[in-house]
């Protein structure tokens, strides 16, 4: 694993130095904007299957390497807002103590409550981009990048009865009698739960204007993660995604 951290600082140090020795310029800048992300797959697990996007944050740093006057390498280190919601019926992840014994090995109890997996990465993408365009600069990139997890939280809201169905057909009971709703209001840290690590492909399109040897542009991004974020099969395999809507300035180093 030290070899996979590494070797992308490594690559970053050997383009700064070639970059600096060529004719091409050297741009450096920052961004932000909003992260719409969303989970996939599920595998067929009730705990980790439906979910659908929410809406985060997304900052960061961008370095950018001309290798001739249409194409550069860009390089990043960036936060950004991974994980997604799940607003329903559907299983309890963070059931009451004194009902846990109620449930059979395997099986859920339900309720109705919003449910959001909140997952912070730091991101290092490495894109090739294709520039062209003078008085306006247009550009398309891709490449891949490397995620390494900050924190996981999953936030649980809402009050509702408790089911014994999925379909919310049959209350849970005790001796008879109905269990009142119960308040899921809850934050749960399952950051030792997800891998720290991840591996995706990133690409997307871009417009900027230049003006003296500043810049200031506007990038639309797609983002997908390769691995299953769970460390444990019991909660299924979800893969991260998300769409980023940025707003950035860039200072030209070079001629």
């Amino acid at each position: 694993m030290r070899k996979l951290t590494r070797s992308p600082f490594m690559l970053f140090a050997v383009l700064l130095l070639s970059g600096t020795a060529s004719a091409q310029p050297i741009w450096l800048g920052v961004h932000g904007g909003l992260s719409i992300p969303d989970l996939s797959g599920g595998n067929g697990n009730a705990l980790s299957s439906n979910y659908t996007s929410r809406l985060a944050g997304n900052f960061g740093f961008q370095s950018e390497f001309g290798i001739t006057k249409k194409f550069s390498i860009a390089v990043e280190l960036n936060y950004a807002g991974q994980g997604g919601k799940r607003d329903g019926l559907q299983p309890i992840t963070n059931l009451p103590a004194e009902y846990q014994s109620l449930v059979p090995s395997g099986d859920y109890l339900y309720a109705n409550f919003k449910n959001t997996a909140a997952l912070d990465y730091l991101e290092l993408p490495i894109l090739a981009r294709l520039t062209w365009g003078k008085t306006w600069k247009f550009y398309v990139d891709a490449g891949p990048y490397l995620g390494y997890l900050l924190h996981a939280e999953e936030k649980t809201r809402g009050t509702s009865l408790i089911y014994e169905d999925p379909g919310g057909q049959e209350p849970l009971t005790i001796q008879g009698f109905e269990v009142p709703a119960q308040n899921f209001n809850a934050n749960t840290n399952i950051t030792s739960d997800i891998h720290k690590f991840n591996v995706g492909v990133s690409g997307g399109v871009g417009v900027a204007y230049p003006f003296g040897k500043n810049e200031i542009y506007f990038d639309v991004r797609g983002e997908y993660g390769l691995l299953n974020i769970q460390k444990y099969s019991a909660d299924g395999k979800d893969n991260t995604g998300n769409l980023l809507l940025s707003l950035g300035y860039s200072y030209r180093l070079g001629k």
